[in-house]
Order: structure tokens, then sequence, then C-alpha cells
């Protein structure tokens, strides 16, 4: 919980960095049950899909992407629940829409798999699908 606390406001502070070991190298990302690496047109056994989409690489990727789509984001965890390998809980996704300049708030639903180790192995989040198509159009 407290390298989870650490992850959230190091994002909350615009940066890219990771507590050393949260994420498992090759954690898989989920947006409303779509892995990233589904959503970049090739095969997920590419080399090159698996280096962008996967682990710390993938992560910084798609924050990088919610920088230019939200200006300032933040994300605010509550609930947040530890139980057998799972983490879940809410998330509230907040920030500015680059396009618009409009005040924007999303909630969304969180799953993290934790391994043995405590790496964290897949992230996914489930979000209102109008939410979904309103951060895509303020990044076009």
């Amino acid at each position: 919980m407290g390298r989870v606390a650490e992850w959230v406001a190091t994002f909350n502070r615009g940066s890219l960095d990771l507590p050393d070991g949260l994420l498992h190298k090759d954690a898989t990302f989920r947006l409303n049950g779509v892995a990233y690496q589904d959503t970049l047109g090739r095969p997920a056994s590419d080399p090159i899909v698996r280096l962008v989409s996967r682990g710390p690489g993938g992560y910084r990727l798609l924050v990088k992407a919610l920088h230019y789509t939200l200006t300032t984001p933040e994300v605010a965890l509550r609930n947040l629940d530890v139980h057998h390998g799972l983490a879940t809980g809410h998330v509230d996704l907040s920030g500015v829409l680059r396009d618009t300049a409009e005040a924007w708030v999303a909630n969304a639903d969180i799953v993290m798999t934790i391994d043995l180790d405590g790496h964290i192995t897949e992230v996914a989040v489930q979000m209102d699908d109008d939410r979904v198509a309103r951060l895509q159009r303020a990044r076009q």
C-alpha cells in the first residue's frame, strides 16, 4: 500500500518515475478489458510492442499520453483493498482538457494483480465509454 501511495503521489507531481520494483517488467495495462498492447496494430509477440506497451516503458508512454490530453492530471485512489494478490478500488482522474481548457473528472474501477514478490503484473481500469471517448477527442 505504501508503494502504491508513493506511485500516486509521484504521478500527481507530474513525474514519469515509479517506485523501485513496483511494476513487473511485463506488467499489462488494460482499459475496459482491452490490453494496451492489442491497440498498437501489431502482434503482441512483437518485441517492440512488448517494449512499448508493457512494464515501466508502457506505463511511461500511457502517462505521457495522459499529460498531453489533460494538463495537470491528478489521480485519487479510494477504497483500495488488497486481498489474495488483488488490489481493488476506485480511481478518480481529474485535470483540464487540453482541447477546451475545461475541468474534467472521471471515476473508474481499478484492479491490480500482484505477484508473490509484490510486483504489480496487471493494471485493469474500467471507465465509462463516454469518458474514454472524451479523452480521445481531447488528444486529437
